[in-house]
Parts: structure tokens; sequence; C-alpha cells
């Protein structure tokens, strides 16, 4: 039995040390981006290289928005600062303090929220249009909770968006040799760091594609966007998803 309140302390404290040492990933928008969005121009990133597509967005100013697990500074001020009402929830205060401080220094009134992304209790029913959430569900065991409290805080005709790793990310390891090494599927899914004693203090869960597609079809949701980017590492095969509530 996994004490989940052990694991989420000790996710804040691994993304707060991530955090501490200026990983790319918690950068906060340029100046550049700012203004491209404030100019209509608005380009949003997930966590993978390839942007949402600007098709499931093209509607958004005006609208009221969850970013979930989605602090550091750089969605929630990019959708602020092009019209977009904001609120953002996540577990690292650190990352929350990039949002303040990009809230401060663009006049921006983002809603900071620090909580869990499986307690969205908070919330009332049907309180946003869109839920965007960067690759951040890896750092849960069951994203089918996430999925059916998204399904409860959007209102009808609401989106969820949601960037996630390829599962083949977990099932394979890197084996080094002579020839410069080589992929090698070992891992069954779903996978836990916990099982594996060389992640020591490390949280994360590997869910199937059956949990990401099925999890979201079973909640309620409809997809109505798929998009996937092959990276240079061939394991690393991120995808992006839009799933709406009808």
């Amino acid at each position: 039995m996994i004490d989940m309140k052990n694991v989420f302390n000790q996710i804040e404290t691994n993304m707060n040390d991530l955090v501490d040492k200026q990983v790319c990933w918690s950068a906060c928008a340029t100046p550049e981006q700012m203004e491209n969005a404030r100019n209509g121009k608005l380009e949003l990133y997930l966590g993978i290289s390839k942007r949402v597509p600007p098709e499931w967005i093209k509607d958004i100013s005006g609208k009221d928005v969850l970013c979930l697990a989605g602090a550091g500074g750089l969605q929630a001020p990019l959708l602020a600062v092009a019209g977009v009402n904001v609120t953002v929830i996540d577990i690292s205060e650190k990352m929350l303090d990039k949002d303040r401080y990009m809230a401060y220094e663009y006049g921006l009134n983002i809603s900071i929220e620090h909580g869990n992304m499986n307690d969205l209790s908070r919330f009332p029913d049907d309180s946003f249009d869109y839920v965007i959430n960067p690759a951040s569900l890896f750092y849960v065991p069951d994203v089918i909770t996430v999925f059916k409290e998204c399904y409860r805080v959007l209102r009808k005709g609401g989106s969820f968006i949601l960037a996630a790793p390829n599962p083949i990310a977990y099932v394979c390891d890197f084996v080094n040799d002579d020839n410069g090494g080589y992929y090698k599927a070992v891992n069954r899914m779903p996978y836990i760091s916990s099982e594996h004693p060389e992640q020591s203090d490390w949280v994360e869960f590997g869910h199937s594609m059956q949990d990401y597609i099925g999890g979201q079809i079973a909640s309620g949701f409809v997809i109505s966007g798929y998009l996937e980017h092959q990276c240079e590492d061939i394991t690393d095969l991120p995808f992006m998803t839009k799933a709406d509530k009808l």
C-alpha cells in the first residue's frame, strides 16, 4: 500500500530541488513570448518540443482556464497576457513562486493555488472552459482519478489538453556496450520508481496508453485531437491529446 501523503511530500521536495538547480523546464516565459501572446500570437508548450496546435486553443481568450500542475512561470503568464482568466495549481511552491514573479512583473491577475492535481475539491463543478496539463501525470499513481476531477470541473463544451511521455520511455533501459550502447525492453508496465532501488528517493509512475487514452474515455471525455513528437532519443516519444466534455 502506497502512503500517498509521503509520496506527494517527496514529489514536492524533488520539484523544489530541481527548481533550485534551474532545470530547463522551470524557465519562465521570455519577454518575446509574452509580447507575442499579448499581440495575439500565443504559442503554448506543455513540456514537449511541439507546441499546442493553434486550432486547439483558437477561442481561448476570455475563457476560464485551469493550469493543472502547470506552475513555473510559463503557461499561466502566457495565457493571462493573452486575455485568459487563469488559475494555476501546483504541488511545488518554488514553481508557483515563478508565476507570482511573472504576475508581479507584468501586472497580471493569476489565481495561484498550492495543491495536488489529484484533489481539485476546492473548485466547484463546471468551473472552467479549459484544463491544460503540462507533462506531469507521471507523478500520480492513478491517472483516472485526475481525469474524473478534470471532467467534473470542466463546463459542458470544455476541453482538457494534456502532454505525457509514451510508455516506451519506461519499458526500455539504456545498455552500454563497446558499440555505443542500445535500448533494451526490460520493464513491464505500470512502472513504479520505488520498485527500482537505483531511483533512490525519486518518485515517478509510468502509465500505459490504455491508462491515458482509455482513462479519459472512461471518465466521459471524447478524444478530439492527438499528436506526438519523436525526439532524438528514440524512446522519447511524448504526445498530446485534446479531450472534450460534450
